[in-house]
């Protein structure tokens, strides 16, 4: 229980919050709420920037710094930054996968005060329609999340050097139009396996 940071692979995994802007009845969470591959992540407390930061140890042993857990890390703005300040100061790769709402969600453009900190955006987009987004994810922002998620891919462009709209290959969605959706916003796509309880690929 209440893991900060996980490794799968190469990578090291950042939890800080289980907080999110969706409630996808797919996510893992839902599968293994209390042991994802080995780790609890099921948030007793959510942790401060010195109690993730100390959870990290050497920066320099992993391919990339994600902040990806149970939760959307763009909830915590002032902690992602924080974290991803003294990663940067250590010459680390940092990722952050999100739902893409984050400026709907604090109502102000937060990805300037992103810029420097953060290298790669992955914003997860299931969805190829404002109904279908809405109706596979649940957003809280209900069918209005889908144009606010293409809309935060462009704009975070101008501030972060690489952009990828993910998707998962969840069964019968129509991956193709979600790529073009990507290609139009200018940023690059990357589709994501579904996973399911015996599946150990990375996140």
């Amino acid at each position: 229980m209440n893991a900060i940071a996980y490794t799968l692979g190469n990578n090291l995994y950042l939890n800080i919050t289980n907080r999110c802007m969706m409630a996808c009845p797919y996510c893992i969470k839902h599968k293994w709420a209390d042991d994802f591959h080995g780790s609890g992540l099921k948030l007793e407390k959510e942790p401060t920037a010195e109690e993730a930061i100390k959870s990290i140890g050497d920066p320099k042993k992993y391919g990339e710094i994600i902040f990806c857990g149970y939760g959307d890390a763009l909830v915590k703005p002032e902690t992602v930054k924080e974290i991803a300040q003294w990663l940067k100061d250590k010459g680390a790769k940092v990722r952050i996968n999100t739902a893409g709402l984050a400026n709907r969600y604090h109502s102000k453009n937060i990805l300037p005060e992103l810029k420097g900190l953060i290298d790669v955006v992955s914003i997860s987009l299931n969805g190829s329609s404002p109904k279908e987004h809405n109706q596979l994810n649940r957003p809280m922002f209900g069918e209005e999340s889908f144009d606010e998620i293409i809309k935060f891919a462009k704009e975070a462009k101008k501030y972060i050097p690489e952009v990828v709209i993910t998707t998962v290959a969840l069964p019968g969605l129509d991956v193709s139009k979600i790529e073009k959706i990507a290609k139009e916003a200018g940023v690059s796509f990357r589709l994501r396996p579904y996973l399911d309880e015996d599946d150990n690929d990375k996140i």
